[in-house]
């Protein structure tokens, strides 16, 4: 809110004030019966019906205004300190409304213009008289403006620390219903990935490359978007994609080429590929690359609302998830829990064997509820909190070595570009299983997980020293669920004895391995 708003929303106070300074001032005025006094008296409720008229401007600077109206009520409070100290109390009023419109800040500087024109009325002007009467009661003045402008300051700061939340709500629903009326008239939609796809085939038609992959920059590397078909150019595109992303220009690298999509408020993203061979000059290239820039600057500006877009329903999304692990901590898991001591009780006090055999079974089954409660707490308090696959899986498993006792060692590689955060959350989840499943039912005493990611590029591998694959339950759906989540993001998923030792062996491969060795999967029975 700027200082003008603030001078609007407070002129019924300001205008209140000098209405009863004037009514407390006229009543002396009339009973002293002098003349200048009752001129100056006017002149006083003549500024100030003018500074009434002011406030109402809202193109007139605030504060410069109000240390006018200070410097002239000094002047004349002052002046008329050659026949009566009468109209002194009126230098409380300015710096009063100084701090209820502009807080500390306001009542210091009004304050100062009082002081400065009152020194220089009485340096000026010798016939005022200063003995100890009167520099008494000009001292009482000032101070009591002090006081009174001290008291309005922590008014306005109290008020505007209330009103700066409200005001953020009153900003934030306006920005939302607009973007809701806006949503029905967006042709290209709020989805990137589409929109990515839109900016790729636009690319295509004036570039001739291939594996054209479009990037995004997040605090955690850079992240595709989107993957066009598989390139063998036998290179890493990391130099490009550094290289457009800190120019914002159009870059040549051997068989890659880096093209920034562009937006007046900056860098939305980019597209790298490999060249397929052709006939162009370097100047064509050039030219060719120059003109794809301009060409996608519409689609740039989709994919850069649609990013903002996504961020801000994500955000919401995270608070959600940490809404409902609270609720799920501090309700759920603790009636269960204060269930759990119930059983325990009946089973300590009863002396008939089939209660406490099935008081016991009932306990156990609790505390695998619980344990899986926890594990889905654990899981909604840290998605989306920006870390990446490897940081996420370190996490889970630690999680999960400290409920089950087994050691859970992970060995990340990670580059500078991150995997989608819908790839991200299924590969999460496909390991999860794996070591849930490791230890829950193989009898292991170690897991090892391994995690290399190279955007667009990944492979997960859950590896443990228990006792193998077993026949599965018929209402176990875990293997299925695993193999769902891995053709959903065009992954390729293994699951096997291992040959090197005892136990068994979960393989995720995402990229251009899993799309040369096809989509098929070895079949072995799982529990």
């Amino acid at each position: 809110m700027s200082t003008a708003d603030r001078r609007a929303r407070y002129a019924t106070v300001t205008a209140v004030a000098r209405a009863f300074a004037l009514i407390c001032l006229a009543p002396p005025v009339a009973f002293a019966q002098e003349y200048g006094a009752i001129v100056n008296v006017i002149l006083l409720a003549t500024v100030w019906l003018l500074c009434v008229f002011i406030d109402g401007l809202p193109r007139v600077p605030a504060m410069p205004a109000l240390t006018v109206e200070a410097s002239l009520v000094a002047f004349i409070a002052v002046l008329t300190l050659e026949q009566s100290p009468v109209l002194l109390p009126a230098l409380v009023i300015p710096p009063f409304i100084g701090g209820v419109v502009r807080g500390v800040r306001g009542a210091l500087e009004v304050i100062g213009a009082e002081l400065t024109i009152t020194v220089a009325v009485l340096v000026a002007s010798p016939a005022v008289p200063i003995n100890e009467t009167t520099g008494s009661q000009l001292f009482a003045a000032l101070a009591a403006g002090v006081g009174l402008g001290s008291v309005a300051a922590f008014f306005h700061e109290s008020r505007e620390s209330r009103s700066d939340t409200s005001s953020s709500y009153r900003d934030a629903r306006a920005l939302l219903t607009q973007l809701r009326d806006l949503s029905g008239s967006l042709v290209g939609g709020l989805d990137p990935v589409r929109i990515s796809q839109g900016i790729l085939d636009t690319a295509r038609e004036e570039l001739p490359f291939t594996g054209a992959v479009v990037y995004v920059e997040t605090p955690h590397g850079y992240t595709p978007l989107l993957e066009g078909d598989v390139t063998d150019a036998g290179a890493d595109n990391a130099a490009v994609l550094e290289q457009v992303f800190r120019t914002g220009k159009p870059v040549l690298d051997g068989p890659w080429v880096a093209v920034p999509l562009l937006t007046s408020a900056g860098l939305a993203g980019a597209i790298t590929g490999a060249l397929l061979p052709h006939r162009l000059s370097a100047a064509e290239l050039h030219h060719t690359l120059d003109h794809l820039v301009r060409l996608l600057r519409r689609e740039a500006l989709q994919l850069d609302t649609a990013l903002i877009f996504a961020a801000l329903r994500d955000e919401a999304t995270a608070e959600e998830r940490r809404r409902l692990a609270r609720d799920l901590h501090d309700g759920v898991a603790q009636d269960l829990a204060g269930l759990g001591y119930l059983i325990d009780e009946l089973a300590e006090v009863s002396t008939e064997e089939p209660v406490v055999t099935q008081a016991r079974q009932l306990r156990g089954e609790l505390t695998r509820v619980v344990t899986e409660l926890r594990r889905s707490v654990f899981l909604l308090r840290n998605e989306g909190e920006g870390k990446t696959l490897g940081q996420r899986l370190e996490a889970l498993a630690a999680h999960i070595g400290s409920r089950s006792g087994i050691s859970v060692e992970v060995e990340v590689t990670e580059g500078s570009k991150r995997l989608r955060p819908e790839v991200e959350a299924e590969l999460l989840r496909i390991a999860q299983e794996g070591m849930n499943n490791a230890a829950r039912h193989a009898e292991a005493r170690q897991i090892t997980v391994e995690v290399v990611v190279g955007a667009p590029d990944a492979c997960v591998r859950v590896a443990d020293d228990g006792r193998g694959l077993q026949i599965g339950r018929d209402d176990s759906h875990g293997v299925r669920i695993m193999k769902e989540r891995a053709r959903r993001i065009g992954a390729r998923l293994e699951l096997h004895n291992r040959e090197d030792g005892p136990g068994a062996e979960l393989l995720v491969r995402l990229g251009e391995q899993s799309r040369l060795e096809g989509s098929g999967e070895r079949e072995e029975i799982a529990s």
